[in-house]
């Protein structure tokens, strides 16, 4: 990501991996983002 673009963020989120994986595609970060804020508020 160039620094242009974090710079333009309201928020950086880094979801920690394991393994031989560098990347996920946004729809599966999202559904963990999304499943570790309501697993947090419940």
């Amino acid at each position: 990501m160039s620094r242009l673009v974090k710079e333009n963020c309201d928020l950086l989120v880094k979801i920690p991996m394991k393994g031989k994986i560098t990347s996920l595609n946004a729809s599966v970060s999202a559904g963990i983002v999304i499943y570790e804020i309501l697993k947090q508020r419940l």
